[in-house]
């Protein structure tokens, strides 16, 4: 894998062709570095499921606790109200969580002042490598990370960070909508796409040709845009409260530095898929889950949003995969989740 980093005047600052320091600290963890689009694994988790389990195109409306579980309400794609009775309710909704709102009401995410754009899109033919990283920027400036996805490096992802004033931020979104994405089709949609991509364009005006032309060139209803938000450590220490519970983002909303986001969700799941095997689909399954998962995810938040401060100030510190590797995220091992057990046969008559 070659790696590749460019000042914001297309100066090379760093290449490699083994890795870089990637490959370097994944070695040093005994493993290896590689790169899966999102999409890609959400996919081959959702593959796995029974058929019918996954509902797409539902959007959560809130929840009235029972007697002994949660009537939840989602909006369908049509506009009718679907309600859904369950022993327990986990919010796994991302940053923006409807369902911490109604537990925790401790209102939105705090705003860090940068705006992202991303895309996943075909890489040129005349990009700097063709399979690897390439970055540009310096801390405290707008920056852009890209890398080819795919096994034959013919796709690749961008996200690009810029400063974006605070009285601005309700044109990216706002402080309640997690991702701005076209939900229509037609001349309307297709500007709004048009207008995002001269939004990432005009912050990286001065920048080298190459990541110019990246934008200029990629699909307009292929870029998401939206503000980039956290929250304090301190702020995030309940998990679960009675018959519901949270996680990923919607627990634990970190930044994209540190790269822990997925993982960090995923370790999640395999806690609470433990406590629930343990003690049922109950509240002491939540609070065992909580009472494990805090601690973990508190460390991995605190050190996310302190490397993002720090590179807002323009400090340039360790790397990120330094980081994991020293404060031993990637050096963490799990237990495997014991075997559902089968159903008793009944009894003959």
């Amino acid at each position: 894998m070659k790696v590749r980093r460019f000042s914001p005047t297309g100066e090379l600052r760093m290449s490699a062709d083994d890795g870089g320091i990637m490959a370097k600290m994944a070695a040093q963890d005994g493993g290896e570095f590689i790169c899966i689009p999102w999409h890609t694994l959400q996919r081959e988790l959702a593959d796995a499921l029974p058929s019918g389990m996954v509902h797409t195109h539902h959007r959560f409306l809130g929840y009235t606790k029972t007697v002994d579980g949660v009537l939840a309400e989602f909006a369908t794609a049509d506009g009718e109200v679907k309600r859904v009775e369950a022993k327990v309710l986990v919010g796994c909704d991302g940053g923006q969580s409807m369902v911490r709102e109604q537990l925790l009401g401790d209102g939105p995410p705090k705003y860090l002042g940068m705006a992202i754009w991303r895309a996943v899109r075909p890489r040129p033919a005349d990009w700097p490598v063709d399979e690897g990283a390439v970055g540009f920027g310096n801390p405290g400036q707008a920056s852009a990370l890209t890398h080819t996805i795919g096994g034959a490096g013919d796709m690749m992802a961008f996200q690009a960070f810029a400063p974006w004033p605070e009285d601005q931020l309700h044109v990216i979104g706002g402080g309640r909508q997690a991702y701005i994405h076209d939900a229509a089709v037609g001349p309307a949609a297709g500007s709004k796409g048009e207008e995002r991509l001269q939004r990432a364009l005009a912050a990286f005006d001065s920048y080298p040709k190459a990541l110019k032309d990246l934008i200029a060139t990629t699909s307009p209803s292929a870029v998401a845009e939206h503000g980039q938000f956290s929250r304090d450590v301190e702020q995030c220490q309940v998990y679960s409260k009675g018959r519901i519970a949270l996680t990923g983002d919607a627990a634990h909303l970190a930044t994209p530095f540190l790269g822990q986001g997925c993982s960090q969700a995923l370790e999640d799941a395999l806690e609470l898929g433990r406590a629930i095997g343990v003690h049922g689909a109950t509240p002491e399954a939540l609070a065992a889950y909580a009472s494990v998962r805090v601690p973990l995810a508190s460390a991995v938040q605190a050190a996310s949003v302190q490397l993002f401060r720090d590179f807002m100030q323009g400090k340039q510190g360790k790397s990120e995969f330094e980081i994991n590797s020293e404060m031993g995220f990637t050096k963490r091992t799990f237990e495997p989740l014991a075997p559902a057990q089968a159903a008793p046969a009944s009894a003959p008559a």
